[in-house]
């Protein structure tokens, strides 16, 4: 267990006291650390202890020996003082006052230890408290139950650029910059009376009216009634997070561009039709989608999902789907998805902390051949009609990308004769909606004769208000 502090004491006793003085002492040390020496004669220590408890016996009558041990030790206990008016006078000259007379009971001598011991927890309790509130890099306020500021630490002081003096005793209506309405205060007011904790963003204006953010908890603190007493809020400067978020925003938005333009377009021909519907969780999502026509009668498709949001995210999507429209030109599918796989593997291993993994569903649609080569690492389950008004649901046959090295990648074929649509997603259309997974393939399945459009299988879990992950669907259907 952490011990907050030590403490350091003397026993200068005869054998007989250091039985019940030991025991108590040790039956503090899940709360401090005692650190104690025992001996019979006291000798001058080489830095100030906390604590000397010593027979008068050993005290010696020197002046200037009373005047070391008071130089030496925080605090003095004296047992067996004679019980006569010059003992007393000499201890107290000394500014010795805890004391037991001779023929103390073992109890007397346990309550006195206990009351030193208690003492000096609560001292280093609360010096511990001022310590964490005064260096803390968070701003730390203490209202009561009205509002009214009764403590705030250095941090606010310098944040608000306000000086105690003029916080305590006001309200934190003082730094408002008017910019949160009527109904924000409500929800935080209606949230803390009901004994609950308020989280969320300030905005804030310094003494100097300069505009700072502060993410925020305000925490009830109760009495030992039940009732609230004070409001404790912890806040965190990020106006420079702020700052930066909205240069970010500004790239994300051509990155958002750029990336899009790598996306396809929906496709139609006399073999197939092809369409999709994307929506990213962030301004730049994992999700990705490939489809390419690439003679008269093959087309690849791929759809992946990588673990992982935002731009490098959406950068490793893209530079598979490069190396998947590339190798397919001279390997087959198994060799060209195993290279895939490998390389992502290689990078994991050179960057662990920045490893990203992939599924994703991959097809060679070759008319010529009416054959559909099919390989799924990892991805969550392809949905497959057939004219005869069967549905097979295709699960995964392979690993997730970049785990393992993997020179055998297992594919399957399908015969297009037979093959009417396909519809394919990602996780996040039922993340979305908090469905498992056998509820959306019970939704997919009762749907899926009457869906024709992404945009329809998608109307199946209502609009995306409130996005958890990014979400995908596509549509493949043959003529």
């Amino acid at each position: 267990m952490f011990r907050r502090f030590s403490l350091y004491i003397d026993i200068v006793t005869s054998p007989k006291y250091y039985a019940p003085i030991l025991n108590i002492i040790e039956s503090y040390t899940n709360l401090c650390e005692p650190i104690t020496n025992v001996s019979e004669q006291i000798e001058k220590p080489n830095f100030v202890y906390n604590l000397l408890i010593i027979e008068f016996d050993k005290l010696g009558q020197e002046l200037n020996f009373l005047s070391m041990i008071n130089q030496s030790y925080s605090h003095v206990i004296v047992i067996n003082v004679p019980n006569d008016e010059k003992s007393y006078n000499l201890l107290y000259e000394h500014a010795i006052y805890k004391t037991l007379r001779e023929g103390f009971f073992t109890s007397e001598l346990i309550s006195i230890i206990k009351e030193y011991m208690r003492s000096e927890l609560l001292i280093n309790e609360n010096t511990l408290l001022d310590n964490l509130f005064n260096s803390a890099q968070n701003s730390i306020v203490i209202t009561d139950k009205k509002g009214q500021i009764q403590y705030a630490n250095p941090y606010f002081e310098e944040l608000s650029e306000y000086p105690k003096d003029d916080l305590i005793q006001n309200s934190p209506r003082l730094i408002k910059t008017g910019q949160h309405s009527d109904e924000f205060y409500k929800t935080l007011w209606d949230t803390i009376t009901s004994g609950k904790v308020w989280e969320g963003i300030f905005i804030n204006k310094s003494k100097n009216a300069q505009i700072f953010y502060e993410e925020a908890t305000i925490t009830p603190i109760l009495n030992s009634h039940g009732t609230i007493e004070k409001y404790l809020k912890i806040g965190k400067n990020i106006t420079r997070e702020k700052m930066l978020l909205a240069e970010l925003s500004k790239e994300i938005k051509v990155a958002k561009r750029v990336l899009n333009s790598f996306l396809p377009n929906a496709y139609n021909d006399k073999h197939i039709n092809f369409d999709y519907e994307l929506v990213d969780f962030n301004e730049i999502g994992g999700d990705f989608i490939y489809f390419k026509k690439t003679d008269d009668s093959r087309y690849l498709f791929a759809i992946l999902d990588v673990m992982g949001h935002g731009v490098s995210s959406a950068l490793v999507a893209l530079i598979v789907t490069q190396m998947f429209d590339d190798l397919m030109a001279y390997l087959p599918i198994e060799k060209t998805i195993s290279e895939i796989n490998n390389l992502l593997y290689n990078l994991n291993n050179e960057d662990p902390d920045s490893s990203k993994f992939i599924t994703g569903i991959f097809m060679d649609i070759d008319f010529s051949k009416n054959t559909l080569t099919y390989i799924n690492a990892g991805h969550p389950d392809a949905i497959f009609s057939y004219l005869d008004g069967s549905i097979v649901t295709l699960t995964s046959n392979n690993m997730i990308l970049g785990i393992l090295k993997n020179d055998c990648i297992l594919s399957m074929t399908v015969d297009l004769e037979k093959l009417k649509k396909i519809l394919t997603y990602t996780d996040g259309l039922y993340e979305n909606h908090d469905l498992n997974l056998d509820d959306t393939m019970k939704i997919l399945l009762n749907g899926f004769h009457h869906v024709d459009k992404p945009t329809e299988a998608a109307a199946l879990f209502g609009a995306y208000n409130s996005l958890k992950d990014d979400a995908t669907v596509c549509l493949l259907k043959f003529h």
